[in-house]
């Protein structure tokens, strides 16, 4: 007989270690490009719950670049050193954004700008793995980026999914939720009528890379579904489930232990 497929609620609810990535067109609001507060505080408020069910919890947040733009007052631009002028000026506006909606909960938060090289580094990976457990010991939430302004090769590939499946490895995390503006993977573009929702992937073949090639991010965030199913395979290497999920509605992780609808990838098998 075979066995019924896992759920979103049992992955989270069995989880130690989470590693939960959030794309800049989920975190931003698209009319005026600031932080959507009251959305960041409904997360928040999920996220502590998390915590207070046992879970450690580490963000991976995209949005520097996006909420720089805004308060330099100029038009968005594939020019590098424009880019790296946006990050500098939007890192903090993302913070202040993370730490007032951790405020109300007495949870403090802390910034952490990682490079690829970082985590490839032996020397550099063990200084941010031994940052992240004093932090996690201390009871604070470490909110992970890239660190655009100086990391040229990365700004260019310009997606935080790769990074969120470092950090969970760094972290030795067992769960991977990456938050999307989608409900996870689908046969086709989703925007197609005939599209067919996938809820469990067992393995990463090329048959699901293939998937992926239809789907893509609007004009805020970079990252589309291919770059998230490299994140979810990379995790799957290591023993790390993942979960895409939709963050769009108020309180997603609440919303995903309810049962909304999501793609699970199962772990490689050892």
């Amino acid at each position: 007989m075979r066995n019924p497929e896992p759920t979103a609620a049992q992955w989270l609810g069995s989880a130690g270690r989470i590693v939960v990535k959030i794309g800049s067109s989920l975190l931003i609001d698209p009319a005026n490009r600031t932080p959507r507060a009251g959305w960041l505080a409904g997360l928040a408020r999920d996220l502590v719950d998390l915590r207070e069910a046992g879970a450690t919890v580490i963000v991976v947040s995209s949005g520097a670049v996006a909420l720089g733009w805004q308060r330099l007052g100029i038009p968005r631009s594939t020019q590098l050193d424009r880019r790296q002028a946006a990050a500098a000026i939007g890192q903090s506006l993302l913070m202040n954004a993370w730490a007032a909606a951790f405020a109300e909960h007495d949870v403090a938060v802390a910034q952490l700008l990682l490079t690829l090289q970082d985590s490839e580094s032996p020397e550099r990976s063990a200084n941010a793995q031994a940052t992240l457990a004093v932090l996690l010991e201390a009871g604070a939430v470490p909110v992970v980026n890239e660190n655009d302004s100086v990391a040229t090769e990365e700004l260019k590939l310009g997606d935080n999914d790769r990074l969120s499946a470092r950090v969970a490895e760094l972290a030795g995390a067992d769960l991977l939720l990456l938050l999307s503006d989608v409900d996870g993977l689908y046969d086709r573009d989703p925007r197609e009528a005939a599209a067919r929702h996938v809820g469990y992937v067992s393995s990463i073949d090329e048959g699901i890379v293939a998937m992926a090639g239809g789907t893509h991010a609007d004009g805020v965030g970079t990252g589309g579904m291919a770059t998230k199913i490299a994140a979810a395979r990379h995790a799957g290497a290591l023993g790390c489930r993942t979960i895409i999920a939709s963050g769009r509605e108020d309180h997603p992780i609440h919303r995903l232990a309810e049962g909304a609808r999501a793609t699970l990838f199962a772990p490689a098998a050892p």
